[in-house]
């Protein structure tokens, strides 16, 4: 099963390197104050499909707690913004970023509640996106989770040619957790290009590190296949 916004996340770092790569010689003196591209906008689901709570989102402030699953997170405004929510049936989908990063948060019913097998697809999704040329597991490399704590984790060094034959390389972190065991995961994705990839790196780690998953994980709506 692919994610909802697995399209969504390819035009992301598509863009995020186009609009970084002008750039990149003044990233390691300060944080780009360049805006995020924006992304195409995605309606919150109807009545038809909405959660059975009838929440429409998630967000409260500077938190943001999922009302199917009710998997959370808070952040620090001074360095994150909302981009955007998918909220559906059975999905609760945020996406929060920084001058340099883009971060998902995903939960949803699939793969069982394998955190193994949602990790080995959204390698293979990795793949097989457009302009993809070269895909590297990265190793050697601290991860923003620490081992005790992340689930299934991979980082993975991403080669992309654009149509002008521009050729740029990014980095992209990716941890599923079992959210609901034989039920639902809970799947991370980190993506910025390699250039930020330090400097992005201690703002991953403290929100990622505020990731709270609900005591009880039984679903508040009924998943969809």
């Amino acid at each position: 099963m692919r994610s909802p916004v697995a399209a969504v996340r390819h035009f992301t770092i598509v863009t995020l390197a186009l609009l970084l790569s002008t750039g990149i010689a003044g990233l390691a003196g300060a944080q780009s104050q360049e805006p995020k591209p924006v992304l195409p906008a995605t309606p919150v689901a109807s009545e038809e499909v909405a959660p059975a709570s009838g929440a429409t989102t998630g967000v409260s402030g500077s938190t943001w707690t999922g009302p199917n699953w009710g998997a959370g997170v808070s952040w620090n405004a001074a360095d994150w913004t909302v981009e955007a929510e998918f909220i559906d049936a059975g999905y609760d989908g945020l996406q929060i970023g920084t001058p340099l990063s883009t971060v998902y948060l995903e939960a949803y019913a699939g793969f069982g509640g394998d955190a193994a097998a949602c990790l080995a697809d959204a390698a293979a999704e990795i793949v097989e996106r457009q302009g993809v040329t070269e895909v590297v597991p990265l190793t050697g490399r601290a991860l923003p989770v620490p081992e005790d704590e992340r689930g299934e984790a991979q980082l993975f060094g991403l080669t992309l040619t654009l149509e002008d034959g521009t050729v740029f390389r990014g980095v992209e972190y990716v941890e599923c957790r079992t959210l609901v065991p034989g039920t639902a995961v809970l799947e991370i994705t980190w993506q910025t290009i390699t250039e930020t990839f330090n400097q992005d790196f201690p703002r991953v780690e403290e929100l990622l590190g505020a990731i709270t998953l609900p005591a009880d994980a039984a679903p508040l709506a009924t998943p969809v296949a």
